[in-house]
């Protein structure tokens, strides 16, 4: 299974890079409206949806902005499909940068910066746009059954400089804070379950990660908050917001709760502010 997946996502890498860019997001966007016919996933997005906008779930805005994650999430996909492809010129044009001075200020700090983000539009891109610049950055994410597949995201990421650190090895993370580079942690869903609490969420009960504020709590590296969003077809805008002032002074769960607060209503925000990009396919909620 693991190898047709891989051939699957050599298929249409193979697609992406020889149909215009025109074409290949016509067909991106049809494919998403297909996966969305078929129910699957659907009632996920869904539910997030009405939870972040206090509405029910059958309501008709709630199906009009799901089906809108649906394509954002194709032409998502489709943009780091052609990653190989993409200059790195192309890629700074299509990316446009706000608040780099928070980033360049939290690093003159010599301690690391962690980012804290949410699967909202093309987090990889975003990424990617900050390491073309020189930001030695490394993204922690979830270590796949399939060598293949770790490889084809680490080949695909790199070719932008954009280094991929896997849960499993999660250690080294203080060694590059200590080096003073950039660890960039999701921070609305924890795909190992570790570590992660219940939290308030859009006034409901959801199941979060703590990872990213425990390391820079341990560490004493800034956290810093970065969203990304489509302010165009084909062009995207990178937003890097004030560090969080953090509460360093306490008891160790008593500095979670109150930190994760903070962190909570950063991403409400965003979240709220670029449903429509909310690609969150995962049931994080408890109640």
């Amino acid at each position: 299974m693991s190898v047709l997946s891989y051939l699957g996502y050599k298929l249409v890498e193979l697609l992406a890079i020889v149909l215009p860019y025109p074409w290949i997001y016509a067909v991106a966007v049809s494919a998403a409206r297909l996966w969305y016919a078929t129910g699957v996933n659907v009632n996920i997005i869904k539910k997030n949806i009405s939870r972040a906008l206090n509405l029910e779930i059958d309501d008709p805005e709630v199906h009009r902005i799901a089906v809108k994650v649906f394509i954002n999430w194709g032409r998502n996909v489709t943009d780091f499909m052609r990653h190989r492809v993409v200059s790195r010129e192309t890629l700074r044009s299509r990316v446009s940068v706000e608040g780099i001075e928070y980033l360049d200020g939290a690093l003159k700090e010599k301690k690391g910066v962690v980012i804290i983000s949410s699967h909202i539009g093309n987090f990889e891109w975003g990424a990617c746009r900050l390491a073309v610049d020189g930001y030695k950055i490394w993204g922690l994410t979830l270590f796949r059954k399939s060598e293949k597949m770790n490889r084809f995201y680490d080949e695909m990421r790199m070719t932008k400089g954009f280094k991929t650190l896997y849960v499993n090895k999660i250690i080294h993370i203080f060694r590059h804070l200590k080096n003073n580079e950039i660890i960039a942690i999701p921070s609305d869903w924890a795909p190992t379950g570790k570590p992660s609490r219940s939290f308030k969420f859009f006034g409901r009960r959801a199941e979060l990660p703590t990872g990213a504020l425990q390391i820079a709590l341990r560490s004493g590296a800034p956290l810093v908050p970065v969203f990304i969003w489509r302010d165009g077809k084909y062009t995207h805008h990178l937003v890097i917001r004030k560090p969080i002032e953090l509460d360093r002074v306490g008891e160790r769960d008593e500095l979670i709760s109150k930190n994760m607060d903070k962190v909570i209503s950063v991403m409400e925000t965003h979240i709220r502010e670029h449903i429509t990009e909310w690609e969150l396919f995962h049931d994080i909620w408890v109640d």
